[in-house]
C-alpha cells in the first residue's frame, strides 16, 4: 500500500512540474507576442537590455508629447525596469547598489544615512551617466540625483526646510496655486531652488537664488500658444521631425522659448526669441 501511494504521490509531483513548465511556456510566448507588437526599435532595445532575463511588462506612457515603454524584467533574480523612447533609446535603467562603481555606493550611504534606499535609475545623457535615487524618511520619498563621481547635482526638499525670507518669496508666488516639489541644484555651481507650481491645470516652474529673489520662470506650451512668429519658425525647425516640448521661458523680463524637437531619434534643442528669431540651438 505504501509502495503505491508512494508511486501516486511521484506521479503528482511529475504532473505538477508538466503543468508549471507548460504554464511557464505560455507565459513567455505572451510576452514575446506582446514584444512582437512594438515597433522595431523599441523591440532591439528592449531584447539588449533582457539579455538572459525574462520580460514581465510592457507599459506605453505619453511624457511631453513623446511615446516611452516603461518595461520591467526579472534577471539574476532581481526584478528591475527600464525605459526606451520610441526610436529605440534607452532613457534611464534601474541598477542595484553592488552594480555601482564605489565612489557612487559611498556617495549614496552617506547622503541616504538611517533612511531607507528606494529604487536607484541611472540615465545616460551626452554620454555622461547620473543616477536618481529615492530615499524614504518618515514615510515620504524624496529623490536626488549625482553625476558619474558621486557629486550631489540636486535634490528634493520640503519648503518647511528653508530659511525663512525664501518660504515667503515662493509663497508670495505661489499665491492661489499648489506647490508640487521645490528642487535644491548646485550644478550651476551656485545653490538655486526650482519650485513647481500647480495652477489652472498649468505647471510652471520658478527658479529662485539662496536670498529668495525670483531669476527666471518657465511653463510648458502648446504650438497655439506662442506668437505667430514664434510657431513659425517652429514649425521650420520641426520639418521632417517631431516637436517633444515647447517651454515659455521669462528671465530678467525678457521672454524666449526653449524648443526640442525629435529627428531622426535625436533631440535638437532651440531657443528662440519672441520674434522667432533662433538664438541658440543644439543637441542633446
Amino acid at each position: 500500500m505504501w509502495k503505491q501511494l508512494n508511486g501516486i504521490a511521484v506521479v503528482l509531483a511529475l504532473a505538477t512540474c508538466l503543468a508549471s513548465a507548460q504554464g511557464g511556456r505560455r507565459a513567455e510566448q505572451r510576452m514575446e507576442q506582446l514584444l512582437s507588437r512594438q515597433p522595431v526599435p523599441v523591440q532591439n532595445a528592449i531584447r539588449a537590455q533582457l539579455g538572459g532575463g525574462r520580460l514581465r511588462t510592457i507599459d506605453q506612457d505619453e511624457n511631453d508629447g513623446e511615446t516611452i515603454y516603461d518595461v520591467e524584467m526579472v534577471r539574476d533574480g532581481k526584478t528591475r525596469s527600464f525605459s526606451v523612447s520610441a526610436e529605440g533609446e534607452l532613457l534611464d535603467a534601474e541598477v542595484f547598489m553592488e552594480e555601482l562603481p564605489a565612489a557612487i555606493q559611498q556617495a549614496i550611504r552617506t547622503k541616504v544615512g538611517s533612511a531607507t534606499l528606494g529604487e536607484i535609475d541611472k540615465s545616460i545623457d551626452d554620454g555622461q551617466a547620473s543616477f536618481e535615487v529615492e530615499m524614504i524618511t518618515a514615510g515620504k520619498t524624496r529623490t536626488f540625483s549625482l553625476d558619474a563621481t558621486g557629486k550631489l547635482t540636486d535634490e528634493e526638499v520640503d519648503l518647511a526646510e528653508l530659511p525663512d525670507v525664501l518660504q515667503k518669496a515662493i509663497q508670495k508666488e505661489v499665491a492661489g496655486g499648489k506647490i508640487d516639489q521645490v528642487t535644491r541644484t548646485f550644478d550651476t555651481g551656485d545653490t538655486l531652488y526650482d519650485v513647481d507650481i500647480s495652477q489652472n491645470h498649468k505647471t510652471r516652474t520658478v527658479t529662485f537664488d539662496a536670498a529668495g529673489a525670483p531669476l527666471c520662470e518657465a511653463e510648458e506650451v502648446t504650438l497655439e500658444e506662442v506668437p505667430a512668429a514664434v510657431k513659425t519658425q517652429i514649425q521650420k525647425l520641426s520639418d521632417g521631425g517631431k516637436v517633444v516640448s515647447i517651454s515659455k521661458v521669462i528671465e530678467n523680463g525678457a521672454m524666449s522659448f526653449d524648443v526640442d524637437v525629435r529627428k531622426q531619434g535625436k533631440v535638437e534643442s532651440h531657443t528662440l526669441a519672441e520674434d522667432g528669431t533662433v538664438v541658440a540651438d543644439g543637441a542633446k
